[in-house]
């Protein structure tokens, strides 16, 4: 029996993903949490799950810092994400984090039934094929593509890069924080924190070296 934790903090998803998972006879959802935190405190608890199925964007917690704490107490835990995202960069920082699979909410039902019980059964990592297909896409148009958030010396976290994609769209300090789930205190310091980073002088100079050099789209 395949043993799985949700990770969603959408109930409609979450049990969405809960109906589905749980009509296969060797598939069980043994336990269902709407962030990272809880799972964590699940596991302690005495969870034992086989499978974590996360999403990358959760309150209190992402799906990486997740991945991160997981594999350091439960290395044998394998862990998928299951997202919207499907930036590349997003993608390589969650298995550079020790995620085991990778989809989008976008996948069949099949595609999602058959990800979890290779993953399970094997040690190989899993992508769905609308990103294999994508990636693939991206190599043999850009040959010299890199795969690296790192800018130089300068290495900027996936919630660095949300931060910037939201303050280059206009977004306010209060905005972000709302879309994200914490303090406008912390988006204040994050953005200041990247200006000093950079060594740019503004925000304005902020988003243009970010774009120049490929963090952001």
């Amino acid at each position: 029996m395949i043993k799985i934790l949700l990770v969603e903090d959408h109930n409609v998803v979450r049990n969405g993903l809960r109906l589905l998972l749980d009509k296969e006879t060797d598939i069980e959802v043994i336990e269902e949490v709407s962030n990272g935190a809880d799972a964590l405190r699940s596991i302690r608890e005495g969870k034992k799950p086989d499978i974590i199925i996360t999403a990358v964007n959760n309150p209190q917690m992402d799906g990486l810092n997740l991945i991160a704490k997981v594999k350091h107490a439960h290395p044998f835990i394998k862990i998928i994400i299951l997202s919207a995202e499907d930036d590349y960069k997003v993608i390589i920082h969650a298995f550079k984090a020790g995620a085991t699979g990778y989809m989008l909410k976008t996948i069949s039902t099949f595609e999602l039934i058959f990800g979890v019980r290779h993953i399970f059964n094997s040690n190989e990592r899993y992508l769905c094929n609308d990103i294999a297909l994508k990636l693939l896409d991206k190599l043999l148009h850009t040959p010299d593509v890199d795969f690296d958030v790192p800018v130089g010396d300068i290495e900027i976290s996936l919630r660095e890069v949300e931060i910037l994609s939201l303050i280059a769209d206009g977004y306010t300090n209060q905005e972000i924080a709302e879309k994200l789930f914490t303090s406008k205190r912390t988006i204040e310091g994050t953005r200041q924190g990247l200006i000093e980073k950079t060594g740019t002088r503004n925000t304005a100079a902020l988003v243009r070296y970010a774009v120049l050099n490929s963090v952001i789209k």
